[in-house]
Formats: structure tokens, C-alpha cells, sequence
């Protein structure tokens, strides 16, 4: 998705891991270990499939890319990796891809074929939302 503010504000928004569930709904809350702040607990309450789906899981930072890399993997819990790439496109805007793989949890064992494009249609929804939070963040930040 393209967006609408300098990579390094994206960037920035970004790894502000505890501000995630402000931009993804699905995901309630993000802790980061105060003890360990490259491990971070993650939890995901949703209602879809005629279900309440819970899961949660400890992930690990992986060493970052400034302004071009963010990416994780699960230690324990849901088992999930992702990664965020930032391209820029010009001195206001750049690109950001989002992807993300995971083992499908038993409770969503019944629906698994539908789960697919279910969550890229929520990834995706998820990144709009990105795009709006991170233009306010640029104009929170100090310049």
C-alpha cells in the first residue's frame, strides 16, 4: 500500500509495536517485555466464522532494517512470521507490503479454505488504517 508520509515516519509508526492495536482492531493489545524489549506478547480477540476467537503468542523482533525492514517470528503460541517492507517512492511518500504466515489454529480448523482471503481483506484493512495513524503520527511528531 502507498503512503502518504516520508519512510522514516513510516517506519517509525510502525515500530511503535504497543500503538498497533490503535491502527489493527483485531489485535487487542501489544506488550513489550520490560525485562527483554526485543520479545513482545501479542493478543488477538476477533469474532468471525460465528466464533470468538482468542489467540496469543510471544514473538521476537528480528534484528530490524532501518527505514526498509521490520520483522518476527513466534516463540510460543500461535505460530505466526511476518514482515514489513518500506520502499520509498519519494520524499513524502513510500510503499509498505505487509506479509505474514501462520499455522491455522484448531478453532479455525472447519473454515481454513475461507481463511485465506478473510485475512488479507483484514491485513489489507488493517494497512488502510496504517496509512491514516501514521499521517497523524507525522504531525505528532516533532518535526
Amino acid at each position: 500500500m502507498e503512503i502518504d508520509v516520508p519512510i522514516s515516519v513510516a517506519y517509525d509508526c510502525y515500530s511503535d509495536r504497543e500503538a498497533i492495536p490503535r491502527w489493527m482492531p483485531f489485535i487487542s493489545t501489544v506488550k513489550i517485555l520490560e525485562d527483554k524489549p526485543d520479545l513482545s506478547r501479542w493478543s488477538l480477540k476477533y469474532k468471525a466464522f460465528g466464533r470468538d476467537i482468542e489467540l496469543s503468542w510471544l514473538a521476537r523482533n528480528m534484528q530490524p532494517t532501518p527505514n526498509q525492514k521490520i520483522h518476527w517470528r513466534s516463540l510460543e503460541g500461535l505460530p505466526n512470521r511476518g514482515a514489513v517492507r518500506f520502499y520509498p517512492k519519494g520524499p513524502s511518500s513510500c510503499l509498505v507490503e505487509l506479509t505474514v504466515s501462520y499455522e491455522v489454529p484448531p478453532i479455525l480448523s472447519p473454515v481454513a479454505s475461507a481463511l485465506q482471503p478473510f485475512l488479507e481483506n483484514l491485513l489489507g484493512r488493517g494497512l488502510e488504517r496504517f496509512a491514516m495513524f501514521a499521517r497523524t503520527y507525522k504531525a505528532d511528531s516533532p518535526v
